[in-house]
């Protein structure tokens, strides 16, 4: 009689955590729409237990599908939509070469002006020749090197946290995916930062920083390390302190002031920062904002390496466009300049029409990782 209230009892659990977990997946599937491209908001659906749905390879079997592009002759597994937080937009897609032993990982995080893009720009090749991602995710496997593309949370019409809301999920989704390295298979102490435009800067603001890690909290993902072997970027800003390193730093040559600067993006520029008006802006709290967000400043002798290139936009004048001046070719050329004068490694393109500079090397962004992954 009591084995069979025991067995009573543990049916009911089992049943009890199913339902929960099922219970998720219908609330995620909801929230997301039917496609990877769905407008999602930044709402939490607040889930059982985020960290529980993966902690044994049979949770993780249920997040597995068929890779959105031919994987060829690639030995590779992917799993799409695991959450690393409660927030609807905060999950990643991995995929994970076949082998013996633990591989190194390329983590990239997507563009977009921190309100809009999404994880699934890697499904395709991307026009402008930016990314060939479905050849370049294939030629990283067939290294032996795991891929995997983060959502995050997006700047919200009324913004009161600003870009680091973005930043924070992308740093808990490198410490998540560290903290289950054994069960992916992975060298947690391998792994390159990648992004594109926001995405980029982002990766910089951690890579560059000093290590954020706290072994004292009670959240054991929040205990991982946050430094990385190596930062790649494409399209990125050099700097979110906008108002000084923008105006002197990075295009002193044109002469700008930085109201034609703020005229330009006014309305992006307050949520940057969390700001709804200039006179919220033009406090002591957002000056150690802006510093805070200043990867000019973060760079210093003890950093990654980067392989940086801005070569999608012509050298025009940086008010010409907003894409002119997120994208500007001197972005590139103030963050070659300072890794230059500290001492860190880079190997650097900026420049279309006419291109201004051109690493000798030659190096490619996935040979780079894979250098970097190696040494």
């Amino acid at each position: 009689m009591l084995l069979s209230v025991n067995k009573m009892h543990l049916n009911l659990i089992i049943s009890n955590k199913l339902f929960r977990f099922i219970t998720f997946l219908f609330l995620a599937y909801t929230a997301y729409g039917c496609g990877e491209e769905a407008n999602l908001t930044n709402t939490s659906i607040d889930p059982p237990s985020i960290d529980s749905l993966i902690t044994d390879s049979l949770a993780l079997s249920s997040f597995r599908k068929e890779s959105p592009f031919d994987l060829g002759d690639v030995q590779a597994k992917f799993y799409q939509e695991i959450p690393y937080d409660s927030k609807v937009r905060t999950q990643f897609d991995i995929w994970i070469p076949e082998s013996d032993v633990p591989t190194g990982l390329v983590l990239y995080t997507h563009g977009g002006g921190f309100t809009s893009g999404n994880k699934g720009t890697v499904y395709s090749p991307k026009k402008n020749g930016l990314w060939d991602w479905p050849k370049d995710i294939r030629y990283l496997l067939k290294n032996k090197i795991a891929f995997a593309t983060i959502r995050y949370s997006l700047l919200d019409s009324v913004e009161t946290e600003g870009i680091k809301k973005s930043i924070n999920d992308v740093q808990r989704a490198l410490q998540f995916i560290r903290h289950h390295d054994e069960l992916l298979n992975l060298a947690k102490n391998r792994v390159v930062l990648i992004g594109n435009s926001a995405g980029a800067s982002i990766s910089l603001l951690i890579a560059l920083n000093d290590e954020s890690a706290n072994e004292n909290s009670d959240d054991q993902i929040l205990r991982e390390s946050t430094r990385v072997q190596g930062v790649v970027v494409r399209e990125t800003q050099a700097s979110f302190n906008i108002e000084d390193r923008w105006t002197f730093d990075v295009f002193g040559d044109y002469d700008i002031s930085f109201d034609e600067i703020f005229n330009l993006i006014r309305f992006r520029f307050l949520k940057f920062y969390g700001v709804s008006d200039m006179e919220e802006y033009e406090t002591v709290e957002i000056d150690e904002y802006r510093k805070s967000v200043d990867m000019l400043e973060l760079l210093t002798h003890d950093d990654p390496p980067l392989w940086v290139n801005n070569t999608l936009e012509s050298l025009n004048h940086p008010l010409t466009s907003g894409l002119s001046l997120y994208h500007h070719p001197f972005h590139a050329r103030a963050l070659k300049e300072k890794a230059d004068e500290v001492g860190v490694e880079n190997v650097c393109y900026y420049g279309k029409n006419p291109a201004i500079f051109s690493d000798p090397s030659n190096e490619s962004w996935t040979d780079f990782c894979i250098r970097m992954i190696s040494e």
